[in-house]
């Protein structure tokens, strides 16, 4: 399935938005690595990503790149309603993918990518990047060794403003039939995240916002679109058999449309509850140190947790450090830890440096949690996963 011992690990990116934000940087800072190529119908945006990579390879047409570039592995940053026809393609041609999230816009098309990928050679895998941010992997530790106790719950908020002027133009994300939302752009995010440290999600109740109901159309002045995506969505999850915590509960609440930026993600255990922030910090309070009462006035006494990193993770994590990675937050500084297993993976040929990837089944799951989701909102009612 891996190649072995390669020395140098040639990377395609197809789309030019969060692969310049992200990917190609991370990236650039692995050893034996070369960012060979990048297709994107934009001219303008190609270029530029050639120009600041210093990549010789710009394709208008993604087929273009597959055939006439040899690459280990193509990074699929499109928008969601391409992701289909163009991993197939990258699977076809025998490379590895790495297919940004949201995974599909249909269980049905989420599945037909996943039986491809069985049958595929190369790495089949998607960016949930956070499972290998540093504090989220000690996160998973800490429930696995049982240090936080039995899970009670998990709570997470999201905050975003990324949405919020009125006078922000249509986009794809903006409709809902080629997977705009909120939900789909923040909440599979999230649900990876509650499946990977706590387990599988059995039943879901939803409710989906659009707060700004249209917005201006850039190809039309004084014209305006309607959006059929949610701008904010707030789901109730219940944790199945096949978990850490059954029975239990999950609150998401997520808005794209406030006036400022927070992220926390809680798991609460009977001895403490753990936090992860937006600046990737984890945090721990344990219940003996609470004070009694139902005073709301008491500080919480939170504690900083510092993870514990192999003597490569911390070259890395001082290579991030002075990267533009560093200013974009956990997403991105999780993307470059995902990014140095990956290419661990491809040079020494041993799949179990990525056995907590994302892969393509676990898209299949998110994508059903998130199906669950839309059909409870539109039927007001708790759906079975």
């Amino acid at each position: 399935m891996y190649s072995t011992m390669k020395k140098n690990i040639r990377i395609g990116f197809i789309g030019s938005g969060w692969a310049q934000v992200a990917q190609a940087p991370a990236f650039s800072l692995m050893d034996e690595v070369e960012l060979a190529a990048v297709a994107s119908p934009t001219e303008r945006h190609r270029q530029k990503f050639l120009d600041r990579f210093g990549i010789k390879n710009g394709y208008a047409d993604w087929r273009d790149m597959l055939r006439e570039c040899p690459l280990d592995l193509v990074c699929v940053t499109t928008p969601t309603w391409l992701h289909e026809q163009m991993v197939t393609g990258v699977l076809e041609s025998g490379c590895g993918v790495l297919c940004e999230k949201p995974f599909a816009l249909t269980v049905e098309e989420a599945a037909r990518m996943e039986a491809l990928a069985s049958k595929s050679p190369g790495l089949a895998l998607i960016d949930h990047q956070l499972r290998f941010h540093p504090s989220v992997r000690t996160m998973k530790q800490m429930i696995d060794s049982g240090e936080i106790g039995k899970v009670y719950e998990v709570r997470a908020v999201v905050n975003l403003a990324s949405r919020n002027r009125i006078d922000l133009p249509w986009s794809w994300w903006s409709d809902a039939s080629r997977g705009g939302g909120a939900l789909r752009a923040i909440g599979s995010h999230l649900i990876d995240l509650n499946r990977f440290l706590v387990g599988e999600i059995s039943e879901v109740c939803c409710n989906l916002s659009t707060s700004i109901p249209q917005r201006p159309d850039a190809s039309s002045p004084g014209k305006s679109l309607p959006v059929t995506s949610d701008d904010s969505f707030a789901m109730f999850m219940k944790f199945g058999p096949s978990s850490v915590a059954m029975g239990m509960s999950s609150l998401m609440h997520v808005t794209t449309i406030g006036s400022y930026t927070w992220f926390s993600l809680e798991v609460v255990g009977s001895l403490k509850t753990i936090r992860l922030d937006g600046a990737g910090r984890l945090w721990e309070i344990a219940n003996s140190e609470a004070k009694g009462g139902r005073s709301l006035i008491d500080a919480p006494r939170w504690k900083q947790h510092e993870p514990i990193l192999p003597w490569d993770e911390l070259v890395l994590q001082e290579k991030i450090r002075l990267s533009s990675l560093a200013v974009h937050g956990i997403f991105a500084v999780g993307f470059a830890f995902l990014a140095h297993r990956i290419i661990k993976a491809i040079k020494s040929g041993d799949p179990v440096v990525l056995q907590d990837a994302a892969s393509f089944r676990d898209g299949l799951c998110i994508q059903k949690v998130m199906q669950a989701g839309l059909d409870s909102d539109r039927e007001k009612r708790w759906v079975k996963v």
